[in-house]
Parts: C-alpha cells; sequence; structure tokens
C-alpha cells in the first residue's frame, strides 16, 4: 500500500537522492515540486526503495505517477501493479508521465505492449549551452546583442544576486506582472508558486538575480540545479516597458551560472506559440522530451478496434487520444456480444465563449449499426450534461450526411470555424471542414458563435 502525503520543506533530504539519481527534466527538481503542489495537487510515497510522486497532469483530471529507484536497473514488475491499484482507487487507469526514453525501453521490456506511449512535443524541455547563452556570440545571436547592447545604452543597470535584503522587490514585480496577466487565471497558481520559492528560498537551494535601472527592479530570475552539468531556470519576469529587458536579464544570469553547469534547462513552453517562438530564438543545443505511459486495458483495446474499423486511422492517433482525453467518465460505451461496439467520447473544453463539452469519436462498429446504440449513447451524454457547468456542446461531424441525425437531439448546423490548440489534430484534418454543430445548453447563444470562431483548449 502507497501512503501518499504532502511535501514539504524537511522531506527535501528524503526525496533529494532520487530526483538526483534520476534527474533529466524540471519535472524531478525538489523546488518545482514542492513550490507547484497546490497546482497539481502533488503528494509523495516511498515504496521498498522506490520514490513515486503521484500529481494531476496540467492540473486537470488525470493522476500520473513518477516511480523513481536508487537502483541502476530498477524491477518495474514489483512498483507497477502497485501503482495501478492506486490509480483504480482513484477510478482511473495507471498513467505514468514524464519519462526518459531509457526509462520508457525498461517499462516496454518488462511490460512488453501492456503500455501506449505518448510523446508531446509541448512538455519537452528547452536545453541550452551555458556558453551560449552567456555570451551571445555568432550570427545567430546577432538579434539577442542588439536587445542586450540597446538595454545597456539606454539605462543606468545594475545586476545582484537574490538575497533576503532584496526578495520583497522581486514580489513586488511579480504581483505587479501577475495582475497584467491573468487573463486566464494561471498567473494566479504561478504567483503562489513564486512566493513558495521566495519565501523558502535558501532552504530550497536556489541561484536567482535580480536587475535595477537606478533602484527599480525591473527583472528577476531563478532556479536550483538540476543535475551536476545542468541549471534548471524556473522562473523569468520582468517589466518589458524597458527595451531589451527579458534578454538582459538572461544574458547576466546565464553569466553567473556558466562557470558551473555546462547546460542550462529553460523547461518547456506547453504549446503556447509565443514562449515557443521565443524559446526556439535562442537555439537550444536538445529538446529533453517526456514521456507519457498509459496501461492498456480491455475497453482500450475494443475502443482501438471500433476506431480502426470506422475510421481507418493509425495506431499513432488512438493511442495518442486515449493517453491524454480517456476518462471513464467523459467516455460512454456500448457493449454487445462481450466487447465494445459503440463509442463516445467527450472532452471538456475551455473556450472563449466559456466551457464547452466536444464530442468526438462517435462511432458505431459497422456490423451493429441501426440498432439505435448512437442514439442511446447520445441521450446518455445529454443527461450527462444537465448535471454539468458547460455552456454549450459542440461537435464537427465525420461526414456532413450527419447533420440531421444530430439535429435531432437540439444541435445547430453553423459556419463557425473550429480552432484547436492542441498538436493532436481534434477535427477532421481538413481545416475548412472543421465547423462546429452546435448545442446551447444554458441559452440560446447561437447566433453569438457565428460572429466568431471557437478557439478551443481541450481540458486533460
Amino acid at each position: 500500500m502507497l501512503e501518499f502525503k504532502p511535501i514539504t520543506i524537511n522531506d527535501k533530504p528524503e526525496i533529494d537522492p532520487y530526483l538526483k539519481k534520476n534527474s533529466q527534466t524540471c519535472d524531478r527538481t525538489f523546488a518545482n515540486l514542492f513550490c507547484w503542489q497546490h497546482h497539481y495537487r502533488t503528494q509523495w510515497a516511498e515504496f521498498n526503495g522506490w520514490l513515486v510522486i503521484r500529481a494531476c497532469i496540467n492540473g486537470e483530471r488525470r493522476l500520473a505517477y513518477i516511480p523513481l529507484a536508487l537502483n541502476d536497473s530498477p524491477d518495474y514488475t514489483e512498483i507497477l501493479p502497485v501503482l495501478a491499484e492506486d490509480a483504480q482507487k482513484h477510478d482511473q487507469t495507471l498513467t505514468l508521465m514524464g519519462l526518459s526514453d531509457s526509462e520508457c525501453e525498461m517499462i516496454e521490456n518488462v511490460c512488453g505492449k501492456c503500455f501506449i506511449f505518448d510523446k508531446n512535443r509541448d512538455f519537452a524541455d528547452y536545453v541550452y549551452l551555458s556558453e551560449n547563452l552567456s555570451t551571445l556570440k555568432g550570427r545567430k545571436y546577432a538579434q539577442k546583442r542588439n536587445h542586450v547592447n540597446k538595454f545597456k545604452s539606454l539605462y543606468p543597470y545594475r545586476y545582484e544576486p537574490i538575497t533576503e535584503s532584496n526578495k520583497h522587490l522581486c514580489l513586488a514585480l511579480e504581483e505587479t506582472w501577475s495582475k497584467n496577466h491573468n487573463d486566464d487565471g494561471s498567473a494566479e497558481a504561478e504567483s503562489t508558486a513564486i512566493r513558495k520559492a521566495l519565501d523558502n528560498f535558501e532552504e530550497l537551494g536556489l541561484d536567482g538575480g535580480a536587475l535595477f535601472v537606478d533602484d527599480e527592479i525591473v527583472a528577476f530570475t531563478y532556479g536550483s540545479e538540476l543535475n551536476e552539468h545542468t541549471f534548471c531556470t524556473h522562473v523569468e519576469k520582468a517589466n518589458i516597458e524597458y527595451d531589451g529587458v527579458y534578454q538582459m536579464i538572461n544574458y547576466l544570469f546565464a553569466q553567473h551560472i556558466s562557470e558551473r553547469y555546462k547546460f542550462i534547462n529553460r523547461e518547456e513552453d506547453l504549446g503556447i506559440a509565443g514562449l515557443r517562438k521565443s524559446k526556439l530564438s535562442y537555439e537550444p543545443e536538445h529538446l529533453e522530451y517526456k514521456t507519457t505511459a498509459l496501461l492498456l486495458n480491455d475497453d482500450m483495446h475494443d475502443i482501438m478496434n471500433v476506431w480502426h474499423r470506422c475510421f481507418g486511422e493509425d495506431d499513432n492517433t488512438v493511442q495518442q487520444f486515449l493517453s491524454r482525453y480517456y476518462f471513464n467518465h467523459c467516455s460512454f460505451l456500448e457493449r454487445a456480444d462481450g466487447r465494445i461496439v459503440a463509442m463516445l467520447f467527450v472532452i471538456p473544453c475551455q473556450t472563449n465563449f466559456g466551457k464547452a463539452a466536444y464530442l468526438y469519436g462517435i462511432a458505431t462498429d459497422p456490423e451493429y449499426r441501426n440498432r439505435g446504440f448512437s442514439t442511446k449513447l447520445m441521450n446518455q451524454f445529454l443527461e450527462r450534461c444537465k448535471k454539468e457547468d458547460f455552456r454549450f456542446a459542440f461537435l464537427i461531424p465525420e461526414d456532413k450526411s450527419l447533420t440531421n441525425f444530430y439535429s435531432r437531439f437540439g444541435y445547430r448546423e453553423t459556419s463557425t470555424r473550429v480552432e484547436f490548440k492542441s498538436d493532436l489534430n481534434l477535427g477532421t484534418g481538413i481545416a475548412e471542414n472543421d465547423t462546429a454543430l452546435i448545442l446551447p445548453l444554458n441559452d440560446d447563444c447561437t447566433d453569438t458563435f457565428e460572429r466568431d470562431s471557437i478557439v478551443c483548449t481541450p481540458m486533460l
């Protein structure tokens, strides 16, 4: 039995040896685990030489586990059944997260094809050579040098390490930044993490720097050691009213740590377009990928069989979908002859019109069509919607000839385009065909949709 508990500062000596032994990515730093546990609901447990981190992916619904061993050749056959049992208690299928390539290989060696693996680009860490960031030499960094030189020419500045005497100034700058960037609520979670980091700066082993113009703080950054070769930058905040301020704090802090570390890990971009562009512009040495693994069960094998028969898509597409969006309470399944023959999935989404339910993967095995299975599943879904806080439901029909079928449930045909903020294509694969059938759930808002696209961020 696993006995999970919250992470405290006093747990650092116990947890650190596991992290240092298995440290490749930002998820495996004590500072991040401790400071973000409020958002990811992170807890930890020890079991027969294993450290198990349990958290919610993206702070949302899916529980996932990071098992870390001190042994060079860990025995996954011992820990995986224990993790599966814990996941089952929460009505979930076992999901492992943040796996390295070598860890995936070890799991495959002992489990065969029991797991499906999803290497999501959005969660890959950016790793840079410290020398490149601290010198900005070469043509590829010309624009960065220009920003730095402009900052130097415009402002009387000074750089100093973060200490007890200036932590309150960093916090004040962060609070101002947060007020200006809280459009989606994510800034509040980050603000809490930063406060915890600054309040426990020395105990967490953090290192950071602050940039001042005259006596006003205009930027700060901090991070912690990932391993003896790599430093991980956790946070970088700046007042963008000062030209080149982000380039300057990055440059100065890289100089501060470059003699001690060959590499600097600047964490992931989470699929945010602007952040990805910025991180790529610094020319990473490589990306450190993190793989998610989902334990297959009989239902998933049946789902993949129906999916192939109805949609003809490759294994990778359906496996990516299952690893990210398959949950018992969001799956509507119909069985016949001892197996799943019809299915309907709901992906909760945040949209520019509010929270919505996107229906996806609606299908019936060709041998079992015309028996009312799809109608039954649609009615079950609508009944569930009455208990949820969705503003509307929508879908993109695989075939326009199905429009009449969906209209029986209140769906209305529109010319509203759907844009997904996801690297997994959740539409038809042809952007111009991704127009929505919409079912208002709380009020009649169809006319509103006609004036704009639905910009949709799937919730995990």
